[in-house]
């Protein structure tokens, strides 16, 4: 069921995009604002308690609508809820479409525009700065809008997936969280980012260049000064750097007529396409075998 929910999740958010509009996230500033208000005066609240409560008991409501369908229809009800947690959490955009909208644009305000908004930054004037803010941002928001999304939900199911888009959507977005509630959500993001990142860079490695990309991730960590669990996923970052960059996606077949940043941004996007494949791939070896159902 895991690889049918992703790949169906996959398929309507590709091709039905008004379902992107159901992406509502008003319910989370809702729960935050009303949590606060209720409890705010409690001990401990702006610091684990709060941070517990938020997260915990959306995950209770959850559980209790799936045991809610799986009696009323079986496991149809199960896979129904799957797809619909999926569907929400492949977001808040779908990446392709953003990624479309900056390389088709032929106005150069609206793509400048559209490249910022991706970048969550103003655009760099200088061309290989915004080739590299460029390729990054791809490989972020792939990892953030997908890959973290498929990793937490073949692990622990619809709780993995909808924790995942909760705590990214409680860090990115502005909610009333004290600052410890913020750190530990921070915390916790890192922490569930770590071993997609770190499966995304394989599969990278695996889909292009493997001395390349595994010369990056050690150079990485080299410089950082740091152990393998620990800092951010720079690793990555670095590591789509050094494939767009170099040269060595062009050489995979990756080329086209584009040009600037517009290229990076196309060659990394097809990296993630391909990387998706491998990911799927693998998913689909694990169900032969059992490990996942």
């Amino acid at each position: 069921m895991t690889i049918i929910a992703i790949l169906l999740a996959f398929a309507l958010c590709h091709f039905v995009r008004e379902l992107g509009r159901f992406r509502k996230n008003e319910w989370l500033t809702k729960w935050v604002e009303f949590s606060n208000d209720a409890f705010g005066r409690i001990p401990g609240w702006s610091d684990i308690l709060g941070f517990l409560v938020i997260m915990i008991v959306p995950l209770v409501v959850l559980l209790l609508i799936n045991q809610l369908l799986v009696a009323v229809m079986g496991t149809t009800g199960a896979f129904l809820l799957a797809l619909a947690v999926l569907i929400f959490s492949f977001g808040p955009r779908d990446l392709d479409t953003d990624i479309a909208s900056v390389i088709e644009s032929e106005d150069e305000e609206q793509r400048d525009k559209a490249l910022g908004s991706l970048l969550g930054e103003p655009v760099p004037e200088n061309e290989d700065a915004c080739r590299a803010k460029a390729v990054e941002s791809v490989f972020r928001e792939g990892l953030r809008r997908w890959f973290g999304i498929i990793f937490w939900f073949a692990v622990l199911g619809i709780v993995g997936a909808f924790l995942y888009r909760m705590v990214d959507l409680l860090v990115g977005e502005e909610h009333q969280l004290s600052e410890d509630q913020k750190g530990l959500f921070t915390r916790l993001q890192q922490i569930m980012d770590w071993p997609a990142a770190q499966l995304m860079t394989l599969s990278l490695a695996i889909a292009t260049d493997f001395d390349s990309v595994f010369t990056a991730w050690k150079k990485y960590h080299d410089e950082q000064g740091h152990g393998l669990f620990e800092g951010d996923n720079g690793f990555l970052l670095a590591s789509a750097r050094s494939v767009v960059l170099t040269g060595h996606a062009a050489r995979d077949g990756y080329a086209d007529q584009l040009e600037g940043p517009m290229i990076s941004l196309q060659q990394a996007m097809d990296l993630t396409w391909r990387m998706l494949g491998v990911w799927l791939t693998v998913l689909a070896l694990l169900l032969l075998v059992g490990v996942i159902v």
